[in-house]
């Protein structure tokens, strides 16, 4: 990305200096920096996606992983019941849960902050005692 500030320096070089030279300094040069920042920024750029998109792909493979080691212990803690050394074995085996599943479980724990019947928000039932209805009284008092 290109300061603003340094933008507005090359656009005045670009114009009105176009024709100065200040040592090793011209129009040209400062154009051509710019072009250099603007190419190594998209490098960047595109260097960033194709690292988002690699560690997405291996935590999607991580999560596949898991979820099947998960699997597999289940299904050989079931099959070692009657072998006590490799019941042992796989007792001191402690897997990390699945990430994807917490996050699923603690939405579907936490639900909608408010349900909402027909379009609008139902409301949540009271709690105590009703509310007292001051402004009938009120307005009947004011009458007698």
């Amino acid at each position: 990305m290109i300061p603003p500030s340094v933008q507005a320096l090359v656009d005045i070089f670009g114009r009105e200096l176009a024709d100065l030279r200040f040592g090793d300094l011209n129009s040209k040069d400062l154009a051509h920096l710019v072009t250099e920042v603007e190419a190594a920024t998209d490098a960047v750029t595109a260097a960033q996606s194709a690292l988002d998109a690699a560690r997405a792909k291996l935590l999607e493979r991580q999560e596949s992983m898991l979820l099947q080691a998960q699997r597999a212990l289940a299904y050989a803690r079931i099959y070692a019941e009657s072998n006590d050394a490799l019941r042992t074995q796989l007792e001191e085996i402690a897997l990390p849960r699945p990430a994807k599943r917490a996050k699923a479980e603690a939405v579907m724990v936490e639900g909608p902050a408010s349900a909402v019947v027909d379009g609008a928000e139902a409301e949540k039932p009271r709690r105590g005692r009703p509310r007292r209805k001051v402004e009938a009284e009120d307005a009947a008092n004011a009458a007698e």
